[in-house]
């Protein structure tokens, strides 16, 4: 069953431009912060609003525990370096609420090696990648698509990937995406939120990690994230002194 829903979704997350600041002298970069859009939320509960109506409980239940799980990743205690184990949860939360909206539409999978997930990762990372594939690739080729996520260890590096069998890309269209991803003059509305994965990737790791994008027209495209074994670790959160 293909449940209604409002054409608002766009980005559920938006990736705003903030401040770049210095934390202490020491030369860190901060991530660019992150905004929750209403969208996605009012979308996923008039979503549910519907099951229950039609008497679905258990796939509200299940709907509304996806909800919960994807906030509280998302939300991740005021962290914004986490291990990559917790993204995956996340968007994986991200893609069973979206699958459950638009079942007809498209099925997923996540093959990550248990290798890598304790590594760790600027959150809100893979849900941008796997929004483009829905939306600009999947549902833009109106078939029936796949999403698989793969994530491997390679040499000093890990490599998330985010595939889709959707529309695709142009070479011109593609050339486009590789300007913008290596010119920070250079915006697009569509690739709004590669260029701001990309950028935070950089900030926090270097120039030489970040993203990549791989397309074919009407064969799909493959977004992939290059980031360093062990990745950034969280701050410590200091403690306060006993009275």
């Amino acid at each position: 069953m293909l449940l209604a829903h409002v054409d608002t979704d766009s980005l559920s997350y938006r990736i705003l431009p903030a401040h770049i600041a210095k934390s202490h002298g020491n030369g860190k970069l901060s991530a660019l912060q992150a905004q929750i859009q209403p969208h996605f939320l009012y979308n996923t509960l008039f979503a549910i609003k519907q099951l229950c109506e039609l008497g679905e409980t258990e796939n509200a239940n299940a709907m509304v525990s996806g909800l919960a799980n994807f906030y509280r990743i998302g939300v991740s205690g005021g962290r914004e370096i986490i291990p990559i184990k917790e993204e995956i949860s996340h968007v994986e939360s991200y893609l069973r609420i979206q699958q459950m909206r638009y079942e007809e539409d498209f099925c997923y999978s996540i093959q990550v090696d248990e290798t890598v997930l304790s590594n760790t990762i600027i959150k809100l990372t893979l849900q941008p990648l796997v929004e483009n594939a829905i939306y600009h690739g999947i549902k833009s080729k109106r078939e029936f698509g796949r999403i698989v996520i793969y994530g491997r260890r390679e040499g000093e590096n890990v490599i998330l990937e985010v595939r889709d069998n959707g529309a695709g890309m142009d070479k011109e269209t593609l050339l486009g995406i590789h300007r913008m991803l290596t010119d920070t003059q250079v915006h697009t509305s569509q690739s709004y939120g590669l260029k701001n994965v990309n950028t935070r990737l950089k900030l926090q790791y270097g120039q030489e990690y970040g993203l990549s994008v791989e397309s074919e027209i009407e064969k799909g495209t493959t977004v992939r994230v290059i980031i360093p074994v062990q990745g950034a670790q969280p701050p410590a959160v200091p403690q306060e002194e006993e009275e």
